[in-house]
């Protein structure tokens, strides 16, 4: 202090910032998360999140054809059970267009909004070996063994699968999986009562919600020939694992098959950040057309999880009823600039509004769902709802 002060004023200030930027980055050092394994007693801070994605802006990817990044896999757990926030859970179901409410539960798509803040600390730890900028979403997989109540407390962790893998294109495919779990006594079944989830014990901790994120990272061999938008939106058509694989029974239908549109979106310039808002993930392809462009994107992109949890609205508002477990899959096939009109559509054998659905719930194969361009014809999104066993016990072995 006694040195500032004894320096000219055009001096003191420029060396003031020198040595503030020089304790702010031993401060990150000191602070930075650092192993395979991280405890966190609440939620990560978004603010300290993107100071570590500043950080991580130079990392070098250590893998890029698939090899198992060795036995040990990276993983974020909340220490301790925590509520749904209820004014970000007000605000999603306005934001998907939950018009019809939801009796008192959360969505399907609801708690990886709450438990995205993991996803994103788990890849921004050093042991993640691949700069997350630039990633795209290649599906995703989502089970919920029972009902889960807007009242309940629940306790989040986050693992990625050290088996990579690599796409026909030259990508690498990581699995990032979240489980939330029910504990304390009364576990297996919500406060209101309602259905038990099956085997439910009557203490300790029961699992009642799982995802399985498929993130794509983009080859940077192939991102320095052709335009960061255009890598990504041939990443989403076309993915090699279990984004795939919960998408088959789609692969043979196209547009062309008449689908049976059940809603029309309508969506605004500002959606990405809206939504980047409730789940922490302010990614600059989601909310301005200046930071979106940085990546080849003329205007910015909707987040594809919305996209999910907005069809599941839709399908709610067709009629569909669900029943537990219950098992929904989507696949991404390509990225959409805001604004943008877009369709919800049950697929063939999912029509017939509540009855034709109901009855395809039952189906290893499910409800089919896709979501569709303004002109019907491309696919943003392919998807399915299923209680049946088969598809449940497929979706959780992912």
């Amino acid at each position: 202090m006694l040195l500032l002060q004894s320096l000219p004023l055009s001096t003191a200030a420029p060396v003031a910032a020198l040595l503030l930027l020089v304790a702010a980055s031993l401060a990150f050092l000191l602070l930075r998360p650092r192993g395979r394994s991280l405890v966190l007693s609440a939620w990560p801070a978004p603010a300290w999140l993107y100071i570590q994605a500043l950080a991580a802006v130079t990392k070098r990817p250590s893998k890029q054809k698939g090899a198992p990044a060795g036995d040990k896999m990276i993983q974020v757990v909340l220490s301790r059970a925590v509520h749904f926030s209820a004014p970000r859970l007000r605000r999603y179901l306005s934001l998907a267009d939950f018009t019809g409410g939801t009796a008192g539960d959360v969505p399907l798509m609801y708690p990886i909004v709450e438990a995205f803040r993991l996803v994103m600390q788990a890849m921004l730890l050093p042991a993640f070996p691949f700069n997350v900028l630039g990633s795209v979403l290649g599906g995703t997989r989502v089970v919920a063994m029972r009902r889960i109540g807007a009242e309940e407390k629940l306790q989040y962790s986050c693992r990625v699968d050290p088996a990579f893998r690599t796409t026909p294109k030259g990508h690498t495919e990581v699995d990032i999986a979240v489980e939330a779990h029910a504990v304390g006594p009364g576990a297996g079944a919500p406060a209101a009562g309602a259905e038990a989830a099956a085997g439910a014990a009557a203490g300790g901790s029961q699992l009642v919600w799982r995802s399985v994120t498929t993130v794509i990272i983009l080859s940077q061999r192939r991102a320095r020939r052709e335009p960061p938008a255009a890598a990504a939106a041939g990443a989403e058509k076309a993915p090699a694992g279990p984004a795939a694989e919960g998408a088959t029974a789609a692969e043979g239908e196209s547009v062309s098959t008449k689908p049976t549109v059940i809603d029309t979106w309508q969506l605004g310039p500002d959606t990405g950040r809206r939504y980047g808002t409730l789940n922490g993930d302010l990614n600059p392809i989601h909310l301005y057309p200046a930071t979106s462009a940085l990546f080849g994107f003329k205007r910015p992109i909707a987040h594809a999880l919305y996209l999910t949890g907005r069809a599941e609205a839709s399908l709610r508002k067709a009629g569909l009823e669900l029943r537990y477990p219950c098992a929904l899959t989507a696949e991404f096939k390509r990225p959409t600039l805001l604004p943008a009109t877009l369709h919800c559509a049950w697929l063939a054998g999912a029509t017939g509004g509540a009855k034709g659905g109901a009855a395809a719930l039952d189906s290893p194969t499910g409800a089919r769902f896709a979501v569709l361009t303004s002109d019907l014809s491309k696919e943003v999104l392919v998807g399915s709802v299923s209680t049946a066993k088969a598809a449940v016990d497929k979706a959780m072995a992912a």
